[in-house]
């Protein structure tokens, strides 16, 4: 072997182990949380990545009820940092989007049990799916009916097998993490899913405002690669935390004490079983921990599902930023001795407006289906009328 080997296995493998270090001392929740923190940054980061920690490390094998972490927003806001997080404390791997029903089935068949041939012993799983768009559910039912389970009694499958006039049956009973740039609760065929999602926003840091990007604890240019962290501690944490009787055992106790609480509880038949797990880990009481949940989904309702297509949310913020937008420079061109904008500030380019749209289908902030007659008449409920003006095609405030 050539001296000027390097064994870089090796440095990798230091470089790891200082990144071990972003995982505080403290109770399991803090611990995966200061994993969480330090991979992304999230609007309203004190509301949202607790929900996060709480879902990820949930014991599946104690449940009645798995819904789905729904990791939504444009690309690049680390969506699939989150997502490994998730896919590596169970040492399992990500499934891409264009896997088929039967890998995902497959999948789940085989790494919720222990004795996959069995299908005895139960383990702890979840389910991670990236990227997917609303065509890969809608056009197949069979993938949306696997989402579609939420309760352990009514999670099995019927699909038709090979051999003509028998049916195949599947458990699909698992918690599941999907990610898309995609605002799939929009989508009508897709309404049941609204139901069994908890929503989690990802936005860019520079469209984040201050009030949204209050309490990150790391900048964009300090987060660390979700890859370069060894999480085989915190994973075999979490595992020996819920293979601990005791804990079981409390979290039956506390998971019957939340029936006293049920009608204190926003979206309870969703929320409860991650609340018990919530108040173990980050070892709060029950009522702190339904307030954390009623203020996640007053966030939500508040600030993601009013989102929805968008549209005219989109329309009225752009139409806001360039009247904003042409009085500044008008402003700044009568206090530079300059004559003001010929012209008018309400005026709206359609070409501007076409490709600010573009850009937020892309982005996953407007359906794609947005189309020009619905945009017309949207414009038009907001005074604006196209006209020809100087052989130019111009939205006109006519109001």
């Amino acid at each position: 072997m050539s001296e000027d080997y390097i064994d870089y296995r090796l440095i990798r493998s230091q470089m790891s182990s200082e990144l071990e270090e972003i995982i505080t001392e403290g109770n399991l929740g803090e611990q995966l949380e200061s994993v969480l923190r330090a991979v992304c940054v999230l609007p309203y980061p004190d509301i949202q990545f607790p929900i996060i920690a709480s879902f990820i490390a949930s014991p599946v094998t104690l449940m009645s009820t798995a819904g789905i972490l729904f990791l939504w927003g444009s690309s690049g806001t680390g969506k699939s940092q989150i997502a490994t997080v998730a896919s590596e404390l169970y040492k399992t791997t990500s499934v891409l989007a264009n896997s088929t029903f039967a890998s995902l089935r497959n999948k789940i068949q085989h790494e919720r049990f222990y004795d996959p041939l069995q299908c005895e012993f139960e383990k702890n799983f979840i389910l991670v799916w990236e990227d997917i768009t609303p065509s890969l559910l809608i056009e197949n039912e069979n993938m949306l009916s696997l989402f579609k389970v939420l309760n352990r009694k009514n999670s099995r499958i019927t699909i038709s097998s090979q051999t003509p006039g028998t049916n195949m049956i599947f458990n699909a009973f698992a918690l599941k993490v999907i990610n898309s740039i995609h605002p799939l609760w929009t989508f009508w065929e897709l309404n049941e899913l609204k139901r069994r999602m908890f929503p989690i926003w990802f936005k860019k840091r520079e469209t984040m405002t201050s009030e949204e990007y209050r309490g990150n604890s790391y900048e964009l240019s300090d987060l660390n690669d979700v890859e370069d962290i060894t999480l085989d501690k915190l994973s075999s944490q979490l595992e020996i935390f819920w293979r601990n009787i005791d804990n079981c055992n409390q979290y039956s106790k506390v998971k019957k004490q939340l029936q006293k609480h049920k009608k204190d509880i926003i979206n309870a038949r969703l929320s409860s079983e991650i609340i018990v797990t919530h108040s173990l880990i980050y070892q709060l009481s029950i009522n702190e921990s339904i307030k954390r949940f009623n203020d996640y989904w007053d966030f939500v309702n508040e600030k993601i599902l009013t989102i929805s297509s968008g549209t005219e949310q989109f329309l009225d913020s752009f139409i806001t930023q360039s009247i904003e937008a042409k009085m500044k420079q008008n402003n700044q061109a009568i206090n530079a001795g300059c004559p003001e904008l010929t012209e008018v500030v309400t005026d709206i380019d359609p070409k501007a407006l076409k490709e600010a749209i573009e850009r937020a289908k892309t982005d996953g902030y407007l359906d794609s289906r947005v189309n020009v007659s619905e945009l017309t008449n949207l414009m038009k409920n907001r005074g604006y009328n196209m006209i020809n003006q100087n052989s130019k095609n111009v939205w006109k405030h006519i109001i």
